[in-house]
């Protein structure tokens, strides 16, 4: 597949996750299933690792919505204080929102493990080069966008490096502390030694006709479903 559909259907499918629609989940779901089935497990350990670090945001995203929208109260028995009780709504929403986020970050996971570098920052030039028009660097964005990418994963090593060398033994907060200062330090050290490497942007051919089909039909499902689902 062409990694223009790749970072296309990726952005489709975002798009409908940030509604928070049961439909948009769903539909999904089946996607991510699907392919499961052709890609191998190294392409979803990275995935369920940053799912990992993110539970205690899924965590306040669900509590959140639990306490704060107003509806039926969960707990029933306290009519004094169910306005201060979290709702059926709530935990709905909140388990939406939330299964909605990790969608999207796996997604974002499996797209970046199968996309080599180079083929992320041929796609964007390549997506971009209509703003030429406008006077738009489409070329320095997308070097730069691709950079970013690639310097995510180098802080992750360096920040699991700072998480084994602090320990527990000084508490939260101040292992929270270390670990920041040492990746502070071993970033910015980095960057000031770093040779400046020329950066190759490849010309590729655009996306055969055909594969367009994919995004396309990726839409045309979650339209189907939120209609169908309400």
């Amino acid at each position: 597949m062409h990694p223009v559909i790749r970072i296309v259907s990726f952005v489709v499918m975002t798009g409908f996750l940030a509604q928070g629609r049961l439909a948009a989940v769903l539909v999904a779901c089946a996607v991510l299933l699907a392919l499961s089935l052709h890609l191998d497990g190294a392409a979803w350990q990275g995935a369920w690792r940053l799912l990992r670090r993110m539970r205690w945001l899924f965590l306040s995203i669900a509590v959140i919505y639990l306490w704060l929208t107003p509806g039926t109260p969960l707990i029933r028995g306290f009519p004094s204080f169910a306005e201060w009780l979290p709702t059926v709504e709530g935990l709905w929403q909140g388990l939406l929102r939330s299964t909605s986020l990790a969608l999207m970050v796996t997604a974002a996971s499996v797209l970046l493990a199968v996309t080599p570098r180079d083929e992320i920052l041929s796609a964007l030039h390549w997506m971009l080069s209509p703003l030429k028009l406008v006077r738009f660097p489409h070329e320095r964005f997308a070097v730069r966008a691709a950079l970013c990418l690639e310097a995510v994963t180098q802080v992750q090593a360096h920040v699991r490096s700072a998480l084994v060398a602090a320990g527990n033994d000084n508490g939260p907060l101040a292992r929270i502390g270390n670990v920041a200062g040492a990746v502070f330090t071993t970033v910015t050290g980095e960057a000031d030694c770093a040779a400046c490497e020329p950066i190759t942007l490849e010309r590729r051919p655009p996306p055969p006709l055909i594969q367009w089909g994919l995004p396309l039909l990726l839409a045309a499902m979650m339209m189907v479903s939120l209609q169908s689902l309400g």
